[in-house]
């Protein structure tokens, strides 16, 4: 009789919540780098009707150009829908206070702050360092100083391996893809 009884907390209390981690940089990397592979197969797509845009920039092989492009994108992604392809694949969340969303401003600042800090801009060498030391951080601190600074809880909730194989299969033939056909390896788009 009394296995029947629902305890009121069990009403209130969200069971998945109760499994969310904080702190999981590989998670966060590939979660980051699946949205940069889809950007990288836009603009691989794009290059094939519009040639001539491309490469954007003399500095391009300085400090590359699509992670820069991204911010903008991932700001307006966080704001108006919450997430971002790589972040709902791997069940990635923000949330600041009560928000389900962040405020474009704060996207845009945090976007900029990731690009900055924790990729080192995408300049080779700077942005090893930059990611060994937010990785490092984020596991000792448990968040990273772009989330501190605008109270940016990011939790990652419980998941089934077959998102981290597809999310590292696309970001792997996506670079390889990009890159190669950048750097005349392979020619995809012409």
């Amino acid at each position: 009789m009394g296995d029947n009884i629902v305890e009121p907390i069990e009403i209130i209390t969200n069971r998945e919540e109760e499994r969310v981690s904080h702190a999981n940089p590989a998670l966060r990397l590939l979660a980051r780098f699946f949205d940069y592979a889809l950007l990288f197969l836009a603009l691989l797509y794009a290059k094939s009707f519009y040639p001539r845009f491309f490469p954007f920039s003399l500095f391009d092989h300085v400090v590359p150009f699509e992670f820069l492009a991204w911010i903008p994108i991932e700001s307006v992604l966080l704001s108006v829908l919450g997430t971002t392809p790589g972040k709902f694949l791997l069940k990635t969340k923000l949330q600041q206070g009560r928000r389900k969303r962040l405020l474009f401003s704060t996207a845009l600042k945090r976007s900029l702050l990731v690009w900055f800090r924790g990729l080192g801009m995408g300049i080779p060498i700077i942005n090893i360092i930059c990611m060994s030391v937010a990785s490092s951080r984020l596991r000792i601190l448990g968040t990273t100083s772009w989330d501190r600074e605008e109270n940016i809880m990011v939790s990652h909730f419980p998941l089934r391996q077959w998102r981290i194989v597809v999310a590292f299969f696309v970001v792997l033939i996506s670079f390889s893809l990009y890159y190669g056909d950048k750097y005349g390896i392979i020619r995809v788009a012409s």
